[in-house]
């Protein structure tokens, strides 16, 4: 049978342990000795003599004579000499963009007419378009559109109003060859 009566915390012994997981096993070193630092100046100042020796080098050649330099800008005379004429016919097609912003998408008419009535008040050109999702095409989208706008300043003065009012709006470009 064993004996019980040791484990008991009156009968054990009352000396102490000090515990050395806390404690520093080693001293603290500082990261750079006064003796790295003098091998370090050492090495430099060799350095430093040595490249002076090999590359034979004098500061006074170096420098220069000049006292007033004179600074002349050809860029606009440079440019005209150097004329580059290229034909846009051909490559550029003039197109006619307008530009749109979607505001939102609903599955439900009546929740576009809500937010149609909300950007009325704001005084955007608003308007619902009935559209069908490529993922469910029998199923319809009522999206709330704004515009049409006639070049990007007019949609992006449009487009920071509607941030502004909390919503996060899409633009569209829809252009037309001439």
């Amino acid at each position: 049978m064993k004996d019980f009566a040791k484990k008991h915390p009156i009968n054990k012994s009352k000396t102490r342990r000090v515990k050395t997981s806390l404690r520093a096993k080693r001293e603290m070193n500082q990261p750079l000795k006064m003796k790295h630092l003098l091998v370090i100046a050492g090495m430099s100042t060799l350095l430093l003599v040595v490249s002076n020796l090999i590359l034979q080098t004098d500061v006074a050649n170096v420098r220069s004579n000049v006292s007033n330099p004179k600074v002349e800008f050809l860029y606009p005379i440079e440019l005209a000499k150097d004329t580059v004429l290229i034909e846009l016919e051909g490559i550029v097609v003039e197109e006619d963009c307008e530009y749109l912003i979607q505001i939102e998408s609903y599955g439900q008419r009546v929740y576009a007419q809500e937010q149609l009535t909300s950007l009325l008040s704001l005084g955007l050109k608003s308007y619902v378009e009935k559209t069908f999702s490529s993922k469910q095409p029998e199923k319809p989208l009522f999206r709330v559109m704004s515009g049409p706008y006639l070049n990007k300043s007019e949609v992006n003065n449009a487009r920071e109003l509607l941030i502004k009012n909390n919503r996060q709006p899409l633009i569209y470009k829809k252009c037309t060859k001439n």
